[in-house]
């Protein structure tokens, strides 16, 4: 449902469109498809990457990322900057200072990770009170925290487009040394591959990834695009390769079925968005169920 700007009562999406003018319904068509572009391009980054962080055991370090990111857009907030870029920057410093900062204090890279993820956390907040009055009065805080449709623009889908090709680029060059990693890292060692190169690659690619996210389902949620997908992906496939393309599918449908969602009935884009990749993951894990029992092997 949409609230109409005239009438205090809800009314449907078909109703509003019968209501406005050619033009209107043309500008409300093209947020439309520009949303089901968007989210079919971050859905599938966050869900293949998901299981790539997964299968690396690197989930405590992409959420301290994505806090860091969040923490970030905060900070644009209350400065008046463009958000995109300062949480991009803090995702990425983080990423490579986690190893360092684990190593110099003798502490577990997990640790660690949960240690500077309090602290965005904290501080996010801190810069959100901080914020202008006018800030806190927008749609801004509520992009930043859930998400919006809004946020979904044409600069947007082209940066989403350029990390699409700039993961599809390195998969490609860099499976072979990537592979075994996923399947036994201290084999994969003992066989000459950087273990620890690939695996910070795959973080900063990671950090990229999460902050463009973050748009689509604010700071709080960006797990869900992350990491359900992952999940539903491991209910219905064995090998490495489908893993991480059913993965980018999963992921894919869950922004497309939320976003959709959201748009109808006028709730946050990342609750929508949480709450179809929950659904997904239900159905992937009783299809498996009732595979399991029937006797029929996994792919």
């Amino acid at each position: 449902m949409i609230r109409s700007p005239t009438y205090s009562s809800p009314i449907s999406w078909w109703s509003l469109r019968r209501e406005l003018s050619a033009g209107w319904r043309l500008k409300v068509s093209a947020l439309l498809v520009s949303s089901l572009v968007g989210g079919l391009l971050a859905g599938g980054l966050c869900g293949s990457i998901g299981m790539l962080c997964y299968r690396l055991r690197l989930m405590t370090m992409a959420f301290a990322m994505a806090h860091a990111a969040l923490a970030g857009s905060a900070l644009a907030l209350a400065a008046g900057s463009e958000a995109t870029s300062t949480a991009m920057i803090l995702a990425l410093a983080t990423a490579m200072v986690l190893g360092p900062l684990a190593d110099r204090f003798g502490i577990p890279l997990d640790l660690m990770s949960m240690i500077l993820f309090s602290t965005y956390n904290a501080l996010t907040f801190i810069f959100i009170v901080l914020s202008p009055g006018p800030a806190l009065m927008t749609e801004s805080v509520g992009q930043l925290l859930w998400g919006s449709i809004l946020a979904i623009r044409p600069g947007y889908i082209a940066a989403l487009s350029a990390a699409v090709l700039a993961s599809a680029v390195f998969l490609a060059l860099f499976w072979g040394r990537i592979n075994p990693i996923l399947f036994d890292p201290r084999l994969a060692e003992a066989e000459g591959v950087n273990v620890k190169l690939y695996r910070y690659a795959i973080l900063l690619l990671a950090g990229v990834i999460t902050t463009l996210a973050l748009r689509l389902t604010g700071g709080f949620l960006v797990f869900s695009l992350l990491y359900l997908p992952a999940a539903s992906s491991l209910q219905l496939q064995s090998s490495m390769k489908k893993l991480v393309l059913s993965a980018w599918v999963i992921g894919s449908a869950s922004a497309a079925a939320g976003l959709g969602l959201s748009f109808l009935l006028d709730l946050p884009a990342g609750s929508c968005i949480a709450i179809a990749a929950a659904i997904i993951f239900l159905g992937s894990a009783a299809y498996s169920r009732m595979r399991a029992w029937s006797g029929v092997e996994g792919p």
